[in-house]
């Protein structure tokens, strides 16, 4: 028998909608909850007083009960059966019951007709389950000394009648709540559930391509705005890498561009005139060719340190140290390159708290920013390295007086193979600054570039 499986790719499937309901937001199951969590409150309160409530009508009943049998008992034996008339006659509330019976136990006087069965004769008091009597009804029964019985009996119908009040109350009061809670929860979920919504409208513009939108954020200040925040700006950070990546294809399109044809123009030339052309010639060709390889390959190297950078763990390798030793290292290491170069170099150090950074990244930042800084400035011009005290943390600045770089141009430099206009002349790849903004990215350190009229102000400074 054959049998037709049906494959399906998982890509083609189209995704089913989730739509927020209101039963099932948070809001919405935390009112109801609150609710129910009040009404087990209530009615374990209710149950709390209608039990000491109890026990003290019972005890109230037992006083009752004893204090009739004890008046009765100094009453002669001959009128006691009018008193007991009288007494009952008496009992406008029809709570008090009595009955006389002989020592046999048959009916004298008295609304009690009947002993109660299995009733004791001790004269204390004990529960009377005599049906047509409410719950917690109380009686004694004591033989008398002519042999004749007494029974008291004392009917629990103001108990009763509290336990009905306060059961209706609590049903009243129970639905009263969840009724209550119902309300609350739908006025409280509809808000939230509006704000998902909102939020679930523009996260579908923004997984359809258009990071300019972003989520909306109220004036709450509450959970969903924290995480709406936290989203911006991965959003933010998202559309930022994404137009780095399409500057960098541009970039890399155009300035390798240019080394590659030359590369692959000396091959060609060289191998079409290999037998025509003198060793020497040959030669010159293979060292040009190198170079231009060369060339590509510091390029690439730098991409890829600036993509090691950016994918370093943020906290390795970072450690506590003193940036003036820092500053210092570096002023040693390029003031002979500057004297060389005809270039004044100076140095201004202030006392700044120890630095939570990775020294290694940040010296490689200095080394860029510091070749820049020579590479533009003219012979007789001057670079100063300043490390400054700042609040909570410390502020480093390279400055020289060469052309500067103009505002609209500084994020532009930043980005791989970034170079501004007045940077096409002199060489270079275009990929320090960017692996300074790398490192900076890494520390968290705010970078600037100022005006220093003349000239250009690079600042990092702990945040």
């Amino acid at each position: 028998m054959l049998m037709s499986v049906e494959l399906q790719n998982p890509l083609s499937r189209r995704c089913t909608e989730v739509r927020p309901r209101l039963s099932r937001t948070t809001t919405f199951r935390l009112t109801l909850t609150y609710a129910a969590v009040l009404v087990v409150v209530v009615a374990s309160l209710v149950s709390l007083i209608y039990w000491q409530a109890a026990d003290y009508m019972v005890r109230q009943g037992d006083a009752i009960v004893r204090g009739q049998v004890r008046t009765l008992l100094y009453v002669d034996g001959n009128d006691l059966p009018d008193e007991i008339d009288r007494l009952q006659i008496g009992d406008l509330r029809g709570v008090i019951h009595y009955g006389l019976f002989s020592a046999q136990g048959q009916y004298l006087r008295g609304r009690v007709f009947s002993l109660p069965a299995g009733v004791t004769l001790d004269g204390k008091p004990q529960d009377w389950l005599e049906p047509g009597f409410e719950d917690g009804a109380r009686a004694v029964a004591k033989r008398l000394p002519n042999e004749q019985i007494l029974f008291v009996g004392y009917d629990a119908k103001t108990l009763a009648g509290l336990r009905d009040i306060i059961f209706d109350s609590l049903w009243w009061s129970a639905a009263v709540i969840l009724l209550l809670g119902l309300l609350l929860g739908l006025l409280t979920g509809i808000g939230p559930l509006r704000r998902v919504r909102a939020v679930q409208i523009i996260s579908e513009r923004i997984a359809k391509g258009d990071l300019s939108q972003r989520l909306p954020i109220s004036a709450r200040g509450d959970e969903l705005d924290a995480l709406s925040s936290l989203v911006n700006q991965m959003i933010g950070e998202i559309g930022h890498l994404l137009d780095e990546v399409k500057s960098v294809g541009d970039n890399v399109a155009h300035d390798l561009r240019t080394p590659l044809n030359k590369l692959r123009s000396n091959l060609h030339r060289m191998l079409v005139d290999w037998s025509e052309t003198p060793e020497s010639d040959r030669q010159y060709r293979v060292e040009k060719s190198l170079a231009a390889a060369d060339v590509l390959l510091a390029r690439f190297r730098a991409l890829q340190r600036i993509a090691e950078i950016d994918c370093k763990a943020r906290h390795a390798g970072m450690a506590r140290f003193q940036p003036a030793q820092l500053i210092e290292q570096m002023f040693e290491n390029y003031e002979a390159v500057a004297e060389e170069s005809g270039i004044g170099l100076s140095l201004e150090v202030e006392a700044v708290p120890l630095l939570m950074a990775d020294r290694e990244l940040l010296a490689e930042a200095l080394m860029n920013l510091l070749d820049n800084a020579l590479k533009f400035t003219p012979v007789g011009g001057h670079v100063r390295i300043r490390l400054k005290s700042v609040r909570d943390g410390a502020r480093i600045e390279i400055e020289d007086n060469g052309p500067g770089i103009a505002p609209h141009e500084r994020e532009s430099v930043l980005l791989r193979f970034g170079r501004g206009q007045g940077d096409r002349q002199v060489k270079g790849a275009g990929l320090g600054l960017a692996i300074v903004a790398a490192v900076a990215r890494t520390h968290d350190f705010e970078l600037r570039m100022e005006d220093a009229m003349p000239g250009l102000r690079v600042v990092l400074q702990t945040c």
